[in-house]
């Protein structure tokens, strides 16, 4: 790519609002939760669909999140290639591209191949929204990190409704991720508008990567990122199939029962970022992680379908905030190379998200999912003993590297 042309694109702008920037990366977010929770609701309908059990069915996980990991430092090398805006608009076309796709698949292998590739572009949109914001607001990062955030919230609370809709409608799940294709054109247009923050010294090197990795710091919000991650989408991935096969509710609302679970997580956002502006992330976080452990727990005694919900909105009210303030946290720690900062985050999240959501569902054919969900608030009790310990100066960047 010509240097002229990508410094274009890359500089281009119509509208020089920090808040523009905002809003548009932030309906980003709003596409990947979109695209991330429509996960859960097809559960049920492919397996249906294509005669396979829960353990079969949890395999979709793996594909989904498996190739962010790898990607996911591609996305930080793209990006100080070619520019975050043009990795950002590239992503968002192809995610729009494959969920167009989408509508005309009808083998289970090929649905793997395309969840690979979908989760590779959404986890590049992802990462490089949460780079942009973290570049563009300086000062209070939490704060606005978490507005971010909510959005992601918002697209995961819609999805399932907007599935229910749609396959009243056409009784096909796939028809869901066309409205996902047209949500990907708009967000396309309103980002080629935004300011782009201009960022020095962004090179993407291995001793930057290797420098996070030695910092044991930085690693342990790494471990939390995979464990609480794995264990929100555990939740959100398993709860309309928990409804339903469990419990014998309805698939639409199982569906609606997923929304609520967002709706909480969307409003622990909100008041998170509101909280961050008064207190410090690791004291939020400490406070957070020990009442999660409770609440998560005490629902493996609970087999009603309404105590359940109630559970587990509870819940997502309490870890909604815990990544975005995790990202913040981090930013404290590393102030620089903020895609390679958030792309090892994002890489041990999307392990997280694979991997222990995938369990839950292979131990599914033996126990009950909401008898197995109440095991994954342990690593908040874990946790609640590290932020809990003396809050001391914590090494950047240049410190781990000396080391």
């Amino acid at each position: 790519m010509r240097p002229v042309f990508k410094d274009r694109v890359n500089s281009f702008y119509l509208i020089n609002k920090p808040n523009y920037t905002l809003i548009s990366v932030a309906l980003c977010k709003f596409l990947y939760g979109f695209y991330t929770s429509a996960i859960g609701s097809m559960l049920v309908p492919i397996g249906e669909l294509f005669k396979i059990n829960l353990k079969t069915q949890s395999v979709i996980f793996p594909f989904n999140y498996f190739g962010q990991i790898v990607i996911i430092f591609f996305v930080g090398y793209f990006a100080d290639m070619f520019g975050k805006k043009i990795v950002h608009l590239s992503a968002l076309v192809l995610l729009g591209l494959s969920a167009l796709l989408f509508n005309y698949i009808r083998s289970f292998s090929m649905f793997m191949v395309l969840f690979l590739f979908m989760g590779l572009f959404g986890i590049s949109i992802n990462t490089i929204a949460d780079a942009t914001v973290s570049d563009t607001f300086k000062n209070k990062k939490g704060y606005y990190l978490n507005i971010a955030h909510v959005f992601f919230g918002l697209g995961a609370m819609t999805s399932p409704i907007v599935f229910n809709f749609v396959f009243s409608m056409t009784s096909d799940f796939r028809s869901v991720y066309f409205i996902l294709f047209i949500i990907a054109l708009v967000v396309v247009f309103l980002i080629s508008m935004a300011k782009y923050p201009s960022v020095e010294d962004e090179k993407i090197r291995p001793s930057v990567v290797s420098g996070f990795l030695k910092n044991r710091n930085f690693m342990i919000l790494c471990l939390y990122s995979l464990l609480t991650s794995g264990a929100m989408h555990s939740i959100s991935g398993w709860i309309p199939t928990l409804f339903q096969k469990n419990l014998g509710i309805s698939a639409s609302v199982s569906n609606y029962s997923l929304s609520f679970f967002w709706l909480s997580i969307v409003i622990a956002r909100t008041a998170t970022a509101f909280l961050s502006k008064k207190y410090q992330e690791r004291q939020l976080l400490k406070i957070l992680n020990i009442i999660i452990f409770i609440v998560l727990a005490v629902s493996f005694f609970f087999d009603n379908y309404w105590v359940l919900l109630a559970d587990y909105m509870l819940t997502g009210l309490l870890m909604g905030g815990t990544f975005p303030l995790m990202i913040a946290y981090s930013a404290e720690i590393f102030p620089k190379y903020s895609t390679s900062r958030l792309a090892v985050i994002f890489s041990f999240s999307a392990i997280g998200m694979f991997s222990i959501p995938a369990l839950v569902g292979i131990i599914a054919d033996i126990f009950p999912i909401y008898k197995i969900l109440p095991f994954t608030s342990l690593p908040f009790l874990v946790y609640f003993f590290v932020f809990g310990g003396d809050a001391k100066k914590h090494s950047g960047y240049k410190e781990s590297l000396k080391r």
